[in-house]
């Protein structure tokens, strides 16, 4: 059990110390689908959403040198919707979505697909009950 709290907290800490240097890479937790489930809502939550705004901050750049980063963020953005679903205003608040959507159109292949997928989620949840 220490183990895998250990395991746990170390990931996330690495994620969001990731996150906090602004320049994101394809490290484990952005693909993992457990790592979203167990940490999602501490992501959006702790320190007032500290991290959701590091990724708008993130988000808000060009980043032309490093495209990459974008389709990251959009990923991790997405992840978030679909994982804590009920937070989506305070992501919209942030410029989250719009941010995303405008980079639908972005000339790099993967940051499209990201934010598509992102925006993907956001839909998912707009025509559910």
């Amino acid at each position: 059990m220490l183990d895998e709290y250990t395991k746990t907290q170390t990931t996330f800490d690495e994620y969001a110390a990731e996150v906090q240097t602004g320049h994101l890479r394809w490290s484990p937790p952005h693909k993992n689908p457990t790592f979203w489930k167990d940490n999602a809502r501490r992501i959006v939550e702790e320190a007032n959403g500290a991290l959701p705004k590091k990724l708008a901050e993130i988000l808000s750049k060009s980043w032309d040198n490093d495209k990459q980063v974008l389709a990251i963020a959009c990923s991790d953005v997405g992840h978030l919707v679909k994982e804590v679903p009920e937070r989506r205003g305070q992501l919209e608040r942030l410029g989250l979505k719009t941010r995303v959507m405008e980079l639908m159109v972005d000339q790099d292949e993967s940051v499209r697909w990201e934010s598509l997928h992102a925006v993907g989620e956001w839909l998912r949840y707009t025509f559910e009950g």
